[in-house]
C-alpha cells in the first residue's frame, strides 16, 4: 500500500496502523514479491469452511450412500476445526488458518478495536461516509450506494448457515 499517496490525499492511515500496531507489519511487506506465486495462489487457492465441509460430506454420502447419516470421522475424513485457506504448492498442501496470519503479523489473533472514535475530527470517518453515502452527512441505508448496500445485506443477513 502506498501509505504517502494516501495521507497526500487527505486520507492518513498511519495513526490506525500504530493503534493497531501493524506498522511493523506493513514494513515487512514492503520488499520483494513473488509474482508468479501470488497469481498462482489466487487462481488455485480455495476456503474451507463448513459449506466446503458439508458439501465434502454430500459428495462422499453420493459415491457411497451406505455413509448417509454417518460423522465426518466415521466417512474417513478429518475433523473439520476452523475455516481455512488450502492451496498446494508443488503438490505440497499447504493449510492458512487465522492463527498463521497473526503469527506472521506478529500479533495476536483476537484483533483491536478503537472505540470512542470523534465523529467530528476524524478524516477517516468523513472519508468513508463520502464513500458509502454519496458525500451525504447523516446517511442512513436507504441513502447507501447500492453496492455498499448488497455488501451490508449479506453481512447482517448471512445465508443460511449449513
Amino acid at each position: 500500500m502506498d501509505f504517502v499517496s494516501l495521507a497526500h490525499h487527505d486520507c492518513d492511515l498511519s495513526s490506525y496502523l500504530r493503534f493497531q500496531d501493524l506498522s511493523g507489519y506493513y514494513s515487512m511487506l514492503d520488499g520483494q514479491s513473488y509474482k508468479n506465486l501470488v497469481k498462482y495462489f489466487w487462481v488455485r487457492a480455495e476456503i474451507y469452511d463448513k459449506h466446503a465441509t458439508k458439501a465434502e460430506e454430500d459428495h462422499m454420502v453420493l459415491l457411497h450412500p451406505k455413509l448417509k447419516g454417518k460423522s465426518r470421522a466415521e466417512m474417513g475424513l478429518k475433523k473439520f476445526k476452523r475455516t481455512e485457506i488450502r492451496f498446494n504448492v508443488m503438490e505440497i498442501p499447504i493449510n492458512i488458518t487465522e492463527e498463521v496470519i497473526g503469527k506472521i503479523c506478529r500479533r495476536t489473533i483476537e484483533g483491536a478495536f478503537q472505540w470512542n472514535l470523534n465523529k467530528k475530527t476524524s478524516d477517516w470517518i468523513s472519508m468513508v461516509r463520502q464513500s458509502l453515502f454519496k458525500g451525504k452527512k447523516d446517511g442512513n441505508y436507504s441513502d447507501m450506494e447500492k453496492f455498499f448496500r448488497s455488501c451490508c445485506k449479506n453481512v447482517f443477513y448471512p445465508k443460511e448457515e449449513v
